[in-house]
């Protein structure tokens, strides 16, 4: 009967390899000129076999990266043993070696080497634990084996647990993932939603849980699954499993033409005896780009069902020349010569093989010219090419005329995509000089790419203090007063004030004139839900002289918010409302009239795919026959600039936001952190990735054992005392004097003292807040009459504090302390671990 099986299987295979082989032959092969591809992967992918199951395709990296923000995944474990799986790995390696770190992610737990062995499901290693894991820590495994020379390190996290019930979980989200792509199966799955009633569908890129049974079930789209890739569990507790699948689907047209497209689907799932709850559903849909199928009668070019971000898409010369990135590839299309080019991808002829198409990268263009030459960085993970399996920046130069595209300078990083991401693509730029410039962890920097020497301009920026223009201009806000305007292509710089009482930031260039905000001092304030308020009272442009070249500013009106469109200052405007502002209308500042027509990206339904992306184009450009497909012709280089970073401490004081199984923002307010997280249903980390808050798992009874009390010297000194219970039970080194001399704030002598896992719950709910409590952590909070207690435990009803200026425990009513923590502002303390 297996051998039946395995026939069918096989023929498959035969006929997709042969059908994308035909297809990259008419649509690739017959128009390719001297096309030279970065070298096929070759590192080993490992997997991990845990309950019964297998779990989280792990990749491997050939130099250090930080650990410490590695959130790709995560393995439960509900005994002592697990086994790792290779595939793709050569003969000679023999033997795998493993490490537990404890949940510092520096100190070593356990470590060990094992023999890989040949079974039915291919190469595999077996690993039991000698020590003991406590349940529901997190700790971080690497694991590492040698391939030709090189040590490859892969990273997931284990958490231990015998309530986990993450197979259950599994097998629901497959249960439910088939019914959506078989017929038949609507109302299976349309009992696990939550759509409104008189929800349509519209857009099969992105649906979740609100959307309705026709979206989800992918209308009449009829897909069919390429290539599945094992699970990736990306958070696990008590009865509560996330994971995601990542798979290939494939669909057919009216003509019969395939389409492939990359999917991601996320779960969050609760395990119950009696049931199973869909807590959380998400799913997004991004086609590989077909640059043949043109909408002639409209004057465009198919993209398919994706996301695209009208940011990644840069026209020059009226619309005739445009480059765009989709679905991890850089395409460029040159009206001209009726073509197509393929500058980048990491993707081979076939879209299901993982170690090609593993997206863990991005790709930005900074600067295309008018004869189509192209500026741009890759960043990330590097699949393959000269530098796979290294994480970091590839700065390239793409010529239109060669069609060759020149690596100039690989950087490696140690930060990850997911955190890479937020920052890289905001400052990145590359002068006609060959100095390169990008944002990254908190500073800026150049690195001239001849001499491989590089410098750090500016440190400990935070979000909003940079503005970067395509023409080389950058802006850096200094202090809140001054903003630092530099040249990049000449290194010429100068600076612009505000005036005392005030405050200023750049908000953007148009072309080489910097658009800045200016708003008095004490308008500037955090709001209750931790975001930055910045009224603006004035927004002008200005020239390098600093001439005012054009404003906005209307007595009473405030601009709330503000962003360059082009020639273009587009304006939220509001009026004072309370303490808040009301908004009112969007207005604008045109500057340099002048507008050059564009290439554009734009929506067309049908019944059968719904919402599809085009790009479309000027009147006058009339896209009427199938551009001819190129593919750039790759130099890499062997070079790589090592450079020192700036330490950045404001790392250890962010709050990191996971949801939907990749990271969702970094907030320096935790109550704004703990928003979006109840809003997404994600988790809180700080940069060792231990957990500051978590949605649904808080139990309703949590106690705080063994803190021994302490008596405040004074009234003054009751912050003193509640730090030194939580140093005193958590075994460090830190008298009541030390803490007295240190002369810092409560917050300050905590995070000190606790080696920087400190943690500022300020503006949260007291609710939210108890969550630490009930992991095990005390919570210091502020009092109206401006002492601070020590809260050791809670119910629905009561909680248990240490007051240190009377040195005794008390019960006290829940509600009516929280009354009072609100009346003081909501201020609490409390660290990670």
């Amino acid at each position: 009967m297996k051998r039946e099986k395995a026939i069918p299987a096989a023929a498959f295979g035969l006929i997709f390899i042969l059908a994308l082989g035909i297809w990259n032959y008419v649509l690739i092969g017959k128009n390719n000129q001297g096309v030279s591809e970065t070298s096929q992967a070759s590192l080993p992918v490992l997997t991990v076999n845990t309950g019964g199951e297998d779990i989280n395709e792990l990749h491997g990296f050939r130099e250090t990266v930080d650990a410490s923000l590695m959130r790709d995944s995560i393995t439960p474990l509900k005994g002592d043993q697990f086994q790792v799986i290779m595939k793709n790995g050569n003969s000679s390696i023999e033997a795998l070696n493993y490490k537990i770190y404890k949940e510092n992610n520096r100190s070593t737990l356990e470590k060990g080497v094992v023999s890989f062995k040949q079974t039915k499901k291919g190469t595999e290693a077996d690993i039991k634990l000698k020590s003991r894991l406590d349940s529901g820590k997190t700790y971080l495994l690497a694991l590492t084996l040698e391939n030709d020379g090189d040590s490859i390190t892969y990273y997931t996290r284990i958490i231990y647990g015998t309530d986990l019930h993450f197979t259950e979980c599994l097998r629901f989200a497959k249960e439910f993932h088939d019914a959506t792509l078989s017929d038949g199966n609507s109302e299976y799955v349309k009992k696990y939603l939550e759509a409104k009633e008189g929800t349509t569908a519209n857009d099969l890129s992105s649906v979740d849980i609100s959307s309705n049974q026709e979206a989800v079930c992918y209308a009449s789209l009829k897909p069919k699954v390429e290539r599945m890739y094992a699970p990736v569990i990306k958070e696990a507790s008590s009865n509560v499993t996330s994971l995601e699948y990542r798979f290939i689907l494939s669909a057919e047209n009216s003509k019969g033409i395939k389409q492939y497209y990359q999917v991601k689907e996320y779960f969050r799932v609760r395990y119950s005896k009696d049931r199973m709850y869909l807590l959380n559903y998400e799913r997004t849909q991004n086609a590989y780009f077909r640059y043949d199928a043109l909408d002639r009668s409209n004057n465009r070019i198919l993209m398919g069902i994706t996301q695209m971000n009208p940011e990644e898409l840069v026209s020059r010369n009226s619309g005739r020349k445009a480059a765009f990135v989709q679905e991890n590839e850089l395409w460029y299309y040159d009206y001209k010569n009726a073509s197509m080019t393929r500058v980048f991808s990491f993707v081979g002829e076939d879209y299901r093989e993982s170690r090609n198409n593993y997206p863990q990268h991005g790709i930005h263009v900074m600067e295309m010219d008018k004869s189509g030459n192209i500026k741009f960085i890759v960043y990330g993970y590097m699949n393959r090419g000269e530098h796979e399996g290294k994480n970091g920046i590839g700065v390239y130069e793409y010529d239109a005329d060669s069609g060759k595209v020149d690596e100039k300078a690989f950087i490696p990083v140690k930060i990850q995509y997911e955190n890479l991401k937020d920052e890289i693509e905001k400052g990145a730029y590359l002068s006609d000089s060959g100095k390169f410039y990008f944002e990254l962890d908190g500073a800026y920097y150049q690195v001239d790419l001849d001499n491989r020497e590089s410098k750090t301009i500016a440190k400990n920026i935070s979000n909003g203090m940079v503005a970067v223009s395509g023409t080389g201009m950058l802006a850096i806000t200094e202090n809140e007063m001054t903003i630092r305007i530099i040249d990049l292509e000449n290194n010429k710089e100068h600076k612009i004030s505000c005036e005392k009482g005030e405050k200023i930031k750049p908000i953007g260039f148009v072309k080489e004139d910097l658009v800045y905000g200016v708003a008095d001092a004490g308008d500037v304030k955090k709001k209750k839900d931790g975001s930055l308020q910045f009224p603006m009272k004035k927004v002008s442009i200005v020239n390098e002289k600093n001439q005012e070249l054009a404003k906005f500013e209307k007595s009473g009106i405030y601009v709330t918010d503000a962003r360059v469109d082009g020639t273009v200052v587009v304006l939220s405007t509001a009026k004072r409302s309370g303490s808040g502002y009301k908004t009112i209308k969007e207005d604008y500042i045109r500057y340099k009239d002048k507008t050059e027509d564009k290439a554009s990206l734009e929506y067309g339904y049908t019944s059968d795919r719904l919402n599809q992306v085009y790009l479309s184009f000027p009147d006058y450009v009339y896209v009427q026959t199938v551009p001819k497909y190129l593919s750039a012709a790759m130099s890499q280089t062997e070079k790589e600039c090592s450079i020192t970073f700036a330490e950045n401490d404001q790392r250890y004081k962010n709050a990191y936001v996971y949801a939907g199984g990749s990271l969702k923002g970094t907030y320096t307010d935790m109550a704004q952190a703990v928003k979006e997280a109840e809003k997404n249903a994600g988790v809180v980390v700080n940069s060792s990735q231990l957990y500051l808050w978590e949605k649904g798992v808080m139990k309703s009874y949590g106690k705080v054992a063994n803190i021994p009390i302490v008596k405040a010297e004074s009234k003054d000194e009751t912050g003193i005392a509640c730090v030194k219970m939580i140093t005193d039970s958590e075994g460090k080194d830190v008298t009541y004097g030390q803490l007295k001399r240190s002369k810092k704030d409560v917050y300050g002598m905590l995070y000190e003292s606790m080696d920087k896992m400190a943690a500022d719950y300020t503006g949260c709910k007291f609710e939210d807040v108890l969550y630490c409590i009930s992991k095990g952590r005390p919570v210091i909070a502020k009092r109206a009459n401006g002492t601070y207690i020590l809260v050791i435990s809670y119910n629905n009803t009561k909680i248990r504090y240490y007051d240190p200026l009377k040195e005794e425990s008390v019960q006290a009513d829940r509600s009516s302390m929280e009354k009072e923590f609100k009346k003081a502002g909501s201020v609490f303390y409390s660290y990670a671990k």
